[in-house]
Formats: C-alpha cells, structure tokens, sequence
C-alpha cells in the first residue's frame, strides 16, 4: 500500500469515526436543557434507581423490557425488545448503555407535567386510556406500578397516563415516552469500553502468541519495562481503540466463529479492567463482531473498521525484540 493509498484509507476511517461520534451525540442529547432532576417537581413515584428491578414499556407496535440482572462483574442493565425492527428478528436482546441507564433513572423518579387528580369515565375516555392497551409498568424491589398509557397531549409530544390502583391521571414528559418509543435504537449499549481507570498495560492475543505492551506519551506503546516506542504496534491499537459496534440484530453462528484477536486491558494494580474480541463469521454478510466487557454478546462491528484491525495484525509482533517475552510468549490453550 503507497502512501497517498494508506493517507486516504486513514481519512476515511476519522470520516467514518466523525458521523458516528455525531450520530451518538444526538441520540444521547437532552432536549430538555434546563431539566434538573433535584427541582421539586410533582413525581408519580420517587425511587433510587438501584431500586428498579424492571421496566416494561408495551404498545402495539412494540414491546421493551429492561432489566437488572447481576453476574460475576455486577449489576448491569439488560434489554428485550419484541417488534420495532423492520426487517429485523422477531425478539432481540442487547445491553443497556449509558443513555438507557439515564432513562432508568428518570422513570425511577417519573416525573409529571402535571397531575390530573382522579379521572372521571368520560375523562378517561377523552384522554385515550380508556380502553388503552398500552403500559409502562415499574417494578421496584418492594413493589410494582403500573400506568395505562393514552393519547398524546393535544399539540404537544407529551402523552396522557393513568394510575388504576390510585385512580389518578397524569401528563407524562416526551423525554421519557419517546426515549422508550424509540426503543432498543435509543437505550443500547454503544461504546467498547467505560474503563474505571486509565489503562496500563494491554495483553494481544493472535492465534497462539502473545505480546504485553504499556502505553508512554502521544499514543505510543513499549514493552513492558522499558524499551524504544513500537511504531507498528502504535498503529494497529489505534485502530482497535476506533472499532465500534453496528447493533445487536445479526449474531454470529457459533458453529462458524472464530477469533482473529483479543485485547485485555489491566489498571496500574493489574487488574483486568476490560477487554475486546474481534471475531469473523464468514456466513454474514458483515463477517467482522466484536465482545468486550459493555457488550457482554458478540455485536456486529462496523466493517470497515474491524477490516482495518484484521490488516494490521502483522503489526502485533512485527517490532517484537527477538528472545524477548513478548515475542516468544504463547497463550495457554
């Protein structure tokens, strides 16, 4: 590859990075700037978020489940969305991202513009819920709520609700009603990494070798210990630090994967703080996925970047100093 090739491939890829770094900007993007969560507004309910245990948001058109699970690594939040995807499965399941969890913690403490008191049968024929097969249904770790969902508000995108078990009638936000309207497209998980703490070592795996590797200053990376800066090596992390995750609709076939590298990352302490996989299945149309510690699931990458990762993995153990640990180390297994 010459020169102006590999400087065009190069602008691409930033191209690439830009309108995706603008894409999750405006979908994470609070409308309501001046909204603070601490003004005493009128709450339906008034929970900590910790106390969720699900939320679940049913229309016809769609059905969104998010919930708190726990495993070896925590808490975390996981979603279920049956319908919504056109050309898409019947039922799919992803991770909750930050913008999920922000919504998680908003219906934790609903808020409503406005409390309507008890509703009258004609009221409630008016508003839409009468009838209405639509939800949003709480459930805490003592109790369960549940709001009938009705029309929006004449002129506006807020929409009308109803508490049965209270008899009273509120005006929900649209931060809320089109954040879950929107479904897993607004809530997913769309970032490889939330490192708790700066990364101090990398460990690469590629096939059956193994190189340890510490960042230094300017996005350069040495072996562990010391040494001169790996040029090659620099490059090719840069370009896993740029993969980036297209959705959780196509999986890979298990019968079919296999992994073209693994990236663990360690804190000062080492610990492990994170990692990535990179994995091809030559069955998709887009062969390239990708596991990390957010992501929980193999996501379909964006190709293009992850094509770029699997180039440049001569670069892993090309600027390896010959007998050092690094070049000659082997992965168990």
């Amino acid at each position: 590859m010459n020169r102006f090739t590999s400087a065009t491939t190069d602008l691409r890829a930033h191209a690439v990075l830009f309108a995706m770094a603008v894409i999750a900007a405006l979908l994470t993007w609070n409308r309501d700037v001046s909204f603070d969560e601490n003004e005493a507004f009128i709450r339906v309910w008034d929970r900590d978020s910790a106390d969720v245990r699900l939320v679940h948001y049913q229309t016809p058109e769609l059905d969104l489940r998010i919930e708190r699970r726990t495993d070896a690594a925590g808490d975390y939040l996981w979603g279920t969305q049956i319908g919504g995807m056109d050309g898409g499965p019947d039922t799919l399941d992803f991770p909750i991202g930050p913008a999920g969890a922000a919504l998680v913690g908003r219906i934790a403490r609903l808020r409503t513009l406005r409390e309507m008191g008890e509703l009258s049968p004609e009221l409630k024929r008016d508003i839409g819920v009468e009838g209405s097969t639509s939800r949003l249904l709480v459930r805490f770790t003592d109790e369960e709520r549940e709001l009938i969902l009705g029309d929006p508000v004449y002129g506006f995108p807020d929409q009308y609700a109803f508490e049965a078990a209270t008899g009273l009638g509120y005006v929900l936000s649209r931060e809320v009603m089109q954040a879950l309207g929107n479904g897993q497209g607004n809530v997913r998980e769309r970032w490889l990494h939330h490192f708790p703490t700066e990364v101090a070592q990398v460990r690469v795996q590629v096939g059956g070798r193994m190189r340890a590797m510490s960042p230094a200053q300017g996005g350069e990376w040495m072996e562990v210990g010391g040494g001169a800066p790996d040029l090659a090596f620099a490059t090719f992390m840069q370009r896993v630090d740029q993969l980036a995750i297209e959705g959780f609709i196509v999986r890979p076939a298990p019968e079919n994967v296999t992994t073209i590298m693994r990236a663990e990352y360690l804190g000062e302490g080492g610990e492990s703080i994170g990692f990535v996989e990179l994995m091809r299945d030559d069955s998709a149309d887009n062969p390239y996925f990708v596991r990390t510690e957010t992501t929980r699931i193999p996501a379909q990458a964006v190709e293009f970047l992850a094509q770029r990762v699997e180039e440049g993995l001569d670069g892993v153990f090309s600027g390896a100093e010959p007998g050092s640990s690094s070049s000659a180390a082997r992965s168990a297994g």
